[in-house]
């Protein structure tokens, strides 16, 4: 053979060679989702055998989309309908869900030959698994336990060309086994959650794999016109070959690279860093900031790794340049800081739906939600998300997530283990596993800059010798963000705060209450669960939802009075029950004689009570730090610890929640009874103008103040004490109007008030609530006279956005009290939702005018036209 022909053949080999890797497709993770079969293993007589022949009857298998538990493929085949109507839940069997079931999957490779490597990755499995794959065992049981691990399985070596079996036999939960739980919330379900509860990705790349990659960012705090960021990737060569790999990375305008060479098999981490790379030295960056601080900005990486001009790996990473730190104030109690900025945590703790099956919209809603009651944080007391939509959602609305274990792991009754007082369930033969699965939520998670804060216990603390292998795990994977041992430092009866032995005290506070508390217990109360510190957990409990909601639950025959059916759709154990609620709810309104009478006025009450704990906590700004409402949303349709209940449906609490946590606005002081202006801005404002008026409970006006007055940046100032006024009704309105310098409107906060206090009886207080021994009375809101609104609205349609404007007009001598606004559906008469309202229960005084707005997407109308509706308290 000649060399040119030699030459000539080695160019063709070569030449075939490239050709064929180039054709490689560029999607390098494919989510297996769709068309899922799950399979009760009593089903299927020999095992993975009897999978592989297909030896089962198809009508005993249900389709199905992973992520999902197997009650929810239940559920999405009708096997059980109306879940949540009455005690539905509750007639669910249990024991079906007592043993294995399997989920099955087949799925079409191609060109399998253009790829060096091919993975598995479960991101979670409820509890623990078999897995085959085209009837090969690729993972035992044994080696997938817990739900917050995520397993990484090599198939290379058994994937084929063409159509592939995957098989998960699934064993659920038992007893003793640290779960996914939501102990006193909600009922267990019936299957414990078992399954595939987060996604499956099939990870195909060619010889060089890119591995958790991970953005870090600097800020110059004095300045906050420069940033650093520091980029790292882990580099894994899957080959028994020298590899050499070229890295780049690119962030908008700016790029990196690196040339490396990688072993046989061999990880490696590799740094891009600003003092090797200046381009990563930002001048003046786009920060992500909180929600009203700033705006949530966010910058993309795309990463690739290149082996003889191939795209071996690629990925794209999502993240924010920000800088979060901890202090603490005289007292004591943890202070967080972003960008330099302090903030006082306004949050409440998130839960996921009961069947772990909220849809990716409807979770979107829920965190857009936060960011509408200005709210700026949700706390996570476990590692929910079905998956990384939460995550997701958070970083583009500005929202902080306080995140880690629940408290399901730290009560015998919830998981079945032996509890201590002060150390979590979590034992010696534990702390690898479940070190492993917190770092692996980590790895998952870091790249999110709304993720402030990790916590290791709820209720109580890690051992210290777990706590030592957690902050050693810490410090290699996340050191960007502090770290919180637990979020219970001190608690009712205790004669010492909970202090960790290795990191000294907590520096928070979860004293309660959970349960009905008067508006100024918030600002009188000084040793439990007042404004003052970091409280991680607390509110004013039940919040019965607009009766809508509650007859879409309770069947019409049972709706009156409050009964078992009721209290099924509360709490459990200590909050089952609405009979402290009911208790002041009588005293303070008065008893209602019907359902509908009993709602309404519940959302007075609602936004009453939720507004003074808000307003507690920012007006004590900075001895108190943070305030988490329990609870934020719901897992199922009940009546208990939500600003919204499952269906969206806001009630009176949800904007009690946005009136109180406004950024600017006027509040009223319960405890003594002065007005304060509250500025969360970090910028000072001059001139601001606003008007104090009182008027008795028929409308008649008692006094008139202006105020003109500075408020310097993030701070709350006094700025008056209400003067002795004759002649007040035993219930009488103060009507606080500011007119807002950040867009000229006029900011309204409308109180009700009596001449007989609220007595907090504290010597009472235990680790839920502190009783009354004297209430307020506002039973004159059922006498008033009768009020007339002209209501003028024009709705919109703008893209997938409908927008209603309201115009309000009280054209009577009596006070409008506690206007609800809807938009519905016009054939169904069901409201429209998600909905945004800018304002609602809104109060007006005779011969006032009011304008508000709301946006709704034109998706949840389903095609109908939307109809505007109002009613009032006495309209």
């Amino acid at each position: 053979m000649n060399s040119v022909f030699r030459n000539f053949i080695i160019l063709i080999f070569f030449t075939a060679i490239i050709s064929c890797t180039s054709n490689r497709e560029e999607n390098f993770v494919l989510t297996l989702e769709d068309n899922w079969t799950v399979i009760s293993s009593e089903e299927i007589q020999d095992g993975i055998n009897s999978i592989m022949n297909e030896d089962y009857h198809d009508s005993l298998a249900f389709s199905a989309k992973v992520p999902t538990t197997v009650l929810n493929a239940l559920v999405e085949n009708n096997v059980y309908s109306n879940i949540f109507y009455a005690d539905n839940f509750d007639k669910i069997p249990r024991e079906q869900f007592q043993v294995p079931w399997w989920y099955i999957k087949k799925f079409n490779l191609k060109e399998v030959k253009y790829f060096e490597s091919f993975r598995l990755v479960f991101d979670g499995i409820n509890y623990r698994a078999n897995i085959f794959l085209n009837g090969t065992k690729i993972a035992n049981a044994d080696s997938t336990e817990s739900p917050f691990r995520q397993f990484d399985i090599d198939i290379s070596s058994y994937i084929e060309e063409g159509e592939n079996m995957l098989a998960v036999e699934v064993f659920p939960p038992e007893k003793g086994d640290l779960t996914i739980g939501f102990v006193d919330w909600n009922p267990t379900p019936p299957d414990n959650n078992m399954g595939i509860w987060r996604e499956v990705h099939l990870r195909r790349t060619g010889e060089i794999s890119l591995e958790d990659v991970f953005v870090q960012s600097s800020v110059n705090l004095k300045t906050l016109d420069e940033a650093q960021l520091t980029i790292s990737a882990g580099l894994y060569n899957h080959t028994d070959r020298w590899i050499h790999v070229l890295i780049t990375g690119k962030i908008e305008d700016i790029s990196v690279e690196q040339d490396i060479e990688l072993e046989p098999y061999q990880h490696r981490t590799i740094y891009f860093t600003p003092d090797n790379y200046k381009q990563l030295k930002i001048m003046n960056p786009r920060l992500w900031w909180p929600n009203n601080l700033g705006d949530p900005e966010m910058y993309d990486l795309e990463i690739k790794a290149t082996v003889s001009s191939i795209i071996s790996d690629r990925q794209k990473i999502r993240f924010g340049i920000r800088d979060v730190s901890e202090s603490v104030n005289e007292d004591g109690y943890k202070l967080y800081s972003i960008n330099g900025q302090k903030l006082v945590i306004k949050g409440a703790g998130w839960v996921d739906d009961i069947l772990l099956a909220d849809p990716d919209e409807k979770v979107r809603a829920q965190v857009e939600y936060a960011r509408h009651m200005n709210l700026n944080t949700l706390r996570l007391e476990g590692f929910w998300g079905r998956n990384k939509t939460l995550y997701n959602a958070a970083d583009e609305n500005g929202i902080l997530l306080m995140i880690g274990w629940s408290c399901h792991w730290e009560w015998t009754e919830y998981c079945g283990r032996p509890q201590d007082d002060k150390y979590m369930s979590v034992f010696p033969a534990d702390f690898e596993l479940q070190t492993r699965a917190y770092n692996d939520q980590v790895l998952w998670l870091r790249n999110h800059p709304g993720v402030f804060l990790w916590v290791y216990g709820s209720d109580k603390l890690p051992l210290p010798e777990l706590e030592i292998q957690l902050n050693e795990m810490m410090s290699s994977t996340d050191a960007s963000r502090p770290v919180l041992v637990s979020c219970r430092g001190h608690e009712v009866g205790a004669e010492l705060p909970q202090d960790s032995e290795i990191s000294g005290p907590v520096g928070v506070k979860m004293r309660g209450p959970y349960d009905y508390v008067t508006p100024n217990y918030w600002y009188i109360d000084t040793n439990y669960g007042g404004a003052y510190g970091f409280n991680t957990e607390t509110g004013p409990g039940p919040q019965v939802p607009p009766i809508e909601s509650i007859k879409r639950m309770i069947p019409e025959d049972r709706l009156w009075p409050v009964n078992d059916l009721w209290e099924f759709h509360c709490g459990r154990n200590t909050f089952h029950t609405l009979d402290r609620y009911l208790l002041a709810f009588n005293e303070r309104y008065g008893e209602s004689d019907n359902a509908e009478d009993f709602a309404g006025f519940s959302q007075v009450s609602n936004y009453e009570a939720i507004r003074a704990m808000f307003e507690a906590f920012s007006i004590n700004k900075f001895s108190s730090t943070g305030i988490i409402q329990w609870m934020y949303n719901s897992a199922w349709p009940e009546m208990y610890w939500q600003l919204f209940d499952w269906y969206l449906m806001p009630n009176g609490a949800f904007y009690g929640t946005r009136k109180a946590c406004e950024p600017l606005h006027l509040a009223y002081n319960y405890g003594n009874e002065k007005i304060y202006l509250i500025n969360d801005y970090n910028k000072e404002f001059q001139n601001v103008k606003a008007k104090i008026v009182i008027v008795d409970v028929d409308g008649n006006e008692l006094f008139s103040g202006n105020i003109l007055t500075t408020v310097k940046a993030n701070t709350s100032l006094r700025v008056m004490e209400i003067p002795e006024i004759d002649n007040l009704t035993g219930t009488y309105f103060l009507v606080l109007d500011l007119e807002d310098p950040t867009d000229g409107k006029k900011k309204r906060n409308f109180y009700w008030l009596s001449t007989k206090e609220d007595v907090p009886d504290f010597e009472k207080t235990n680790w839920f609530y502190t009783p009354n021994k004297g209430f307020a009375d506002f039973r004159a809101l059922r006498t008033m006279e009768k009020a007339t609104i002209d209501a003028q609205h024009n709705i919109k349609k703008t893209g997938d956005q409908y927008k209603v404007d309201v115009t309000l007009k009280n054209t009577s001598d009596a006070v409008a009290f506690f206007i609800e606004l809807k938009i519905s559906d016009s054939k169904t008469g069901e409201t429209i939702l998600p909905v945004f309202w800018d304002d609602n229960y809104i109060s007006l005084l005779p011969g006032e005018e009011f304008n508000t707005s709301a946006t709704f997407s034109t998706d949840d109308l389903k095609g109908d036209q939307p109809v505007f509706r109002f009613s009032g308290i006495n309209l």
